[in-house]
């Protein structure tokens, strides 16, 4: 009988010892499963908040134009003249028809502006006189002036909708000479889901790049 209560006791260790290695295994699974979710978290919140920023740049492109027009009414004007073709009203004809095609806004802006504004976006020698007002002068002191603090505010509210980091630190936005897009770098934080017995508990920041589209027409500004 003793030897039987000896197995016994033994019996009991080794299924002890099961369920701690099976309750180690779940909670190592499931920490891989949220690393994999944050992640998954962190590269949503970056590439919305990309795409959000890009919206701000069309947006301060198509004000920048607007005002353009408005110069250039202003300068006919002095002379008499009346300026009949204002270009907003031709890029906004294009819009309507890109968007009736089926394209969303912000692809029919993308398009439009790539296609229509390199040609337009050029500098005007200092020395001629009376030059017209001057279209790439007029949308870059719009970036310079309304850009930055305008896509902070995007990306940080996008980020935390989307449970990112938005504070300080944890968020880098960069318009690339190179590529002429907005990237944005955030991250979001893991923590172990653990009470601390059976596996270390920690917490990590795993940082994601979000990625706009190109706006080729920003080689003519930012160079």
């Amino acid at each position: 009988m003793k030897q039987l209560a000896d197995e016994k006791g033994s019996s009991l260790v080794y299924l002890l010892w099961i369920l701690t290695a099976t309750i180690v295994l779940f909670l190592i699974l499931t920490n891989i499963a949220r690393i994999y979710i944050v992640k998954q978290q962190a590269s949503a919140a970056a590439e919305l908040a990309a795409l959000a920023a890009t919206g701000d740049i069309l947006s301060v492109t198509e004000e920048g134009i607007k005002e353009y027009d408005n110069a250039m009414a202003s300068w006919m004007a002095a002379d008499g003249l009346s300026y009949d073709d204002p270009l907003w009203e031709e890029i906004e004809l294009e819009l309507d028809g890109l968007v009736a095609s089926g394209k969303t806004k912000h692809e029919a802006y993308t398009k439009v502006f790539n296609e229509k504004l390199p040609s337009l976006l050029f500098d005007v020698p200092a020395v001629v006189p009376d030059a017209p007002p001057n279209l790439k002068d007029i949308v870059k002191s719009r970036f310079d002036t309304y850009l930055a603090s305008r896509m902070d505010t995007t990306v940080r509210q996008i980020i935390r909708e989307n449970e990112g980091n938005d504070e300080p630190g944890h968020v880098e936005i960069v318009i690339s000479p190179d590529k002429s897009r907005v990237e944005v770098k955030t991250d979001a934080t893991y923590d172990t889901i653990t009470d601390g017995s059976l596996l270390a508990s920690f917490s990590e920041d795993i940082p994601q790049k979000g990625y706009g589209p190109p706006l080729k027409y920003l080689e003519k500004i930012l160079n």
